[in-house]
């Protein structure tokens, strides 16, 4: 780790890097607090001293001081020659970031507001009857599944890249360990998926054991290539599916599904669900606190209006 540098060591640095930097006429003008200056407008020792990283070397604070000084430089150039090419612009320049400030204050105060009053709990009670109330936003465009997958270089084809021999005996040992695997897999339960975690620890396999997490199709095709004949057939197989590729071995083992055009399972739709239900309790919130205000300022006399 290394050690903070003493903040005068770093002064000194960044101030002889200025002073270096810059033009012999440019020199003198350049006080204690001024480090640069553009069109009239000052950077400040303080200013350029926010702006360097604390964890950099003595070396490295000098140069990033001298990048920092001259982006400041080269931005108030193209500054001052935007606002004098832009004169006709400049009032609706003004508009529109007198706009951008406004929303932006607004944003920020209603974000603070809604947040630090939001209840952020959903129920299971909450998401079921959402889900029931709204079944028609959750149609699904993609076929969705529980899986668990395993997928590890092929021994034997190792073996072979190797030169080494693969005897009766590599091969009868791979098979018990494969069976092994695949009773875990139809298994899945609390003891199994333990055990197969181990097992691809073990043997360097890469693997999706949690039994309840949902993917797209697409999804897991991105991970696993899966070449699927009759699709909604296969996904719905009970018994583990295995194959090769590219000298890989792939166990698959589908543990629940949902087809493509229907009604996504509850547990897919979960998350959305959940958050779909926050984004209604920070409108109410929202709306009710600028009905409030708008109602108390006209209370307090702060706004009027002539009737059109």
């Amino acid at each position: 780790m290394k050690q903070a540098r003493p903040l005068v060591g770093w002064m000194m640095a960044v101030m002889w890097v200025a002073c270096n930097s810059a033009p012999a006429t440019q020199k003198a003008s350049f006080g204690r607090d001024v480090v640069a200056s553009a069109y009239g407008e000052a950077l400040t020792w303080d200013s350029l001293a926010q702006r360097i990283p604390n964890d950099l070397s003595l070396e490295d604070s000098a140069a990033f001081a001298e990048r920092v000084i001259d982006r400041w430089m080269r931005e108030h150039v193209m500054l001052a020659q935007a606002k004098a090419n832009l004169e006709r612009e400049r009032d609706q320049l003004e508009q529109a970031l007198e706009a951008y400030r406004r929303s932006l204050l607004i944003n920020t105060y209603e974000t603070r507001y809604v947040e630090s009053r939001l209840d952020a709990t959903v129920t299971d009670k909450e998401i079921q009857d959402y889900y029931d109330a709204q079944e028609e936003l959750f149609t699904l465009h993609d076929h969705a599944v529980r899986v668990l997958y395993v997928h590890l270089p092929d021994p034997q084809a190792e073996a072979q890249i190797r030169g080494a021999a693969w005897t009766k005996r590599d091969q009868r040992a791979w098979k018990a360990e494969v069976e092994q695997l695949t009773e875990w897999m139809v298994l899945a339960d609390s003891v199994s998926i333990p055990a197969m975690e181990r097992w691809c620890i073990e043997h360097g396999a890469i693997h999706h054991l949690d039994h309840e997490a949902w993917w797209t199709l697409g999804e897991l095709t991105d991970e696993v290539p899966l070449s699927l004949y009759r699709v909604e057939d296969q996904i719905q197989r009970t018994t583990p599916l295995s194959f090769s590729a590219e000298n890989r071995l792939y166990f698959v083992r589908f543990l629940d599904h949902g087809l493509k055009g229907k009604t996504a399972p509850l547990e897919f739709a979960r998350d959305q669900i959940t958050e779909l239900v926050l984004q209604g309790r920070r409108q109410e919130l929202l709306e009710a606190l600028r009905d409030t205000l708008f109602q108390e300022a006209w209370a307090q006399g702060d706004l009027r209006r002539e009737k059109l």
